[in-house]
């Protein structure tokens, strides 16, 4: 029993706790090495490009961005495109010709634009289905209403020539009255009085002339009307343009009287800071409505904004005097009464001043001896102003 023991137990050494602790520690150091030696063995290096070369994992990055994006860009185009067509074939988007929906670039300003012209096309065709649903007569007056500043005058141009544009002949010779009618328009054309006009229809009537003369009066009639039309439209296409030249021209002096304009008020000299700030005020707009697209500058703005209240305030500057004018007709501003309103503040604040210098003194005189002894120091102020 003891011999088998012994073997059992044979080269096993009994160690102390500081020897087990070395030993330990060792073992853990030497399986760091090896693992240290092994990646060391295994790990791999990046290749270093001769100088003046690009790195190949510098190239190799680069490449595969280049990919993704090319690829990501052109997979976009194809949806894109695929989108545009499945819109339009629903009828939802319109295209002229569908050889023009390739051409396009796949992407969102695409569609933006056929959304654009969708919405053009479709708004011309109800306009043009309105008007096709109209009498001829108000399809002739929309025609020539831009040639005239009275709307009457423009109806009364619309039925007459839907009334030359469709009266026959069959219908001239049968019907005395109408050929009286005819060239009774147009003798009051050529400027006959009534009564030279009624004369002359009695003499046709008398030489049996009257239905030649209402025949040949038709398309001289309508000539001049379509030539007095165009006359009418240029006349205001002039008178427009005139205006916007005008206003132009009144802008332009404007901004000119403000550079050489040296003072609006006695007193109050402008310099190029003060110009330029009221040159910026005049020109610079501050707000747009979203309705008609107009612009406002800071006044009109503000005006725009409270009509009432703005139109009390002009009115209230008029009675203190800032809108006065002189014998010339220019505007002469008197700022006596606000001046009034300063010099009573400053009397006020000067008495509370000197009042309070007087209690730190001798004494305090009264409320009036101290502001007559301020009066005084003003207008001895006032005249050293005056004097310069």
């Amino acid at each position: 029993m003891s011999t088998n023991n012994e073997e059992l137990f044979e080269g096993l050494q009994i160690m102390s706790a500081a020897e087990l602790n070395s030993a330990v520690k060792g073992e853990e150091t030497q399986e760091v090495e090896t693992s240290t030696s092994t990646e060391e063995e295994f790990s791999l290096e990046p290749v270093v490009a001769e100088k003046g070369d690009d790195s190949v994992t510098t190239k190799t990055v680069e490449t595969t961005e280049t990919k993704t994006n090319t690829d990501s860009t052109s997979k976009n185009e194809v949806v894109y495109k695929a989108l545009m067509k499945e819109l339009v074939n629903a009828g939802v988007l319109t295209v002229e010709e569908m050889e023009k929906l390739d051409e396009m670039p796949g992407n969102f300003d695409s569609i933006k634009e056929l959304v654009n012209k969708t919405v053009e096309t479709n708004f011309k065709a109800k306009e043009d289905n309105w008007k096709k649903s109209l009498s001829p007569a108000k399809k002739r007056f929309l025609e020539i209403e831009d040639a005239f500043d009275e709307t009457d005058q423009a109806i009364l141009m619309a039925q007459k020539l839907e009334f030359f544009d469709n009266v026959s002949e069959d219908a001239i010779k049968q019907d005395e009255n109408l050929q009286k009618q005819i060239y009774w328009e147009q003798l009051k054309a050529k400027n006959f009085s009534d009564a030279d006009a009624l004369e002359a229809i009695e003499d046709a009537v008398a030489i049996n002339k009257l239905e030649e003369k209402a025949l040949k009066a038709v398309p001289e009639l309508k000539a001049s009307a379509k030539s007095y039309i165009d006359q009418s439209r240029e006349a205001i296409q002039q008178k427009s343009k005139a205006e916007q030249e005008a206003q132009t021209k009144a802008f332009e002096q404007l901004l000119s009287n403000i550079d050489s304009r040296e003072t609006f008020i006695d007193g109050l000299n402008l310099n190029k800071v003060s110009k330029d700030k009221l040159k910026n005020n005049i020109m610079n707009p501050v707000h747009t409505d979203p309705k008609t697209g107009k612009e406002f500058n800071s006044l009109m703005y503000k005006q725009q904004r409270n009509p009432v209240e703005f139109e009390m305030l002009i009115n209230y500057y008029d009675t203190l005097g800032l809108f006065n004018l002189d014998k010339e007709g220019k505007f002469k501003p008197d700022i006596s009464k606000l001046k009034q309103v300063a010099k009573t503040a400053a009397i006020n604040d000067l008495d509370k001043i000197i009042a309070a210098e007087e209690e730190r003194g001798v004494g305090r005189n009264t409320s009036v001896e101290t502001s007559k002894k301020t009066e005084g120091i003003l207008s001895m102020l006032d005249s050293a102003f005056k004097n310069r």
